[in-house]
């Protein structure tokens, strides 16, 4: 049975069928915990569907069991608290999907999974969830502007065109100039964006958000 109900999940992941999956999940609800194992490689555009499938899931979850939301929350939260690392890595990208899509029952969250941008392995991650959050409820993450925008000069490139992406999902003015200083950034990165990998150089990046 689980060897065939995770073909039939990483089926339903190449074609994004988000609704099939919630149907998938109400008949058989390992689907969360298949998901979850699958999101550890994120060079897999297969891990990044299954990040944005456990939000869609837990959309649908919170309508008759919103606890179980919370629990799953928190048990996010855990893996990224623990020193093992592990799945504790993807971990600020499913919560902030969580977050996405639960917005009045987890915003509470938020200020939580943004303290996470101090632990080196997990700063990209909340950056990602930071726009990922902005592109549908904005108001959640603007308290977090002053920390995105302080990474603008990372040395690190994934990270500082993490912070430019996440400043164009957010679409605030005011950050105009630093952005521009950084049209000329030839760092490439990819980036997890509309469903699909997308190769950018950071100035592309900066020269959207200087726009946005």
């Amino acid at each position: 049975m689980s060897n065939g109900l995770r073909r039939e999940i990483v089926s339903a992941l190449k074609r994004r069928d988000y609704d099939g999956l919630i149907g998938l999940w109400i008949r058989h609800h390992q689907v969360i915990r298949i998901l979850i194992s699958m999101t550890y490689d994120k060079k897999d555009i297969i891990a990044w569907r299954a990040m944005e499938a456990i939000g869609h899931i837990t959309k649908a979850m919170s309508r008759e069991n919103p606890e179980d939301v919370r629990n799953l929350a928190g048990r996010l939260l855990w893996m990224m608290r623990d020193e093992s690392g592990g799945i504790g890595w993807s971990a600020p990208e499913i919560l902030g999907e969580i977050i996405r899509n639960n917005p009045e029952l987890c915003s509470d969250l938020v200020p939580v999974l943004m303290s996470f941008h101090e632990e080196q392995m997990l700063r990209a991650g909340v950056l990602w969830a930071a726009g990922r959050i902005a592109e549908a409820h904005r108001e959640l993450v603007l308290s977090a502007m002053p920390m995105i925008v302080s990474y603008l000069d990372d040395p690190v490139p994934y990270v500082r065109g993490m912070a430019v992406w996440a400043l164009s999902k957010m679409k605030v003015r005011g950050h105009e100039a630093p952005l521009r200083g950084l049209i000329s950034d030839t760092g490439v990165m990819i980036i997890y964006d509309d469903g699909e990998f997308r190769e950018r150089t950071i100035g592309e990046l900066a020269q959207i958000a200087s726009e946005a």
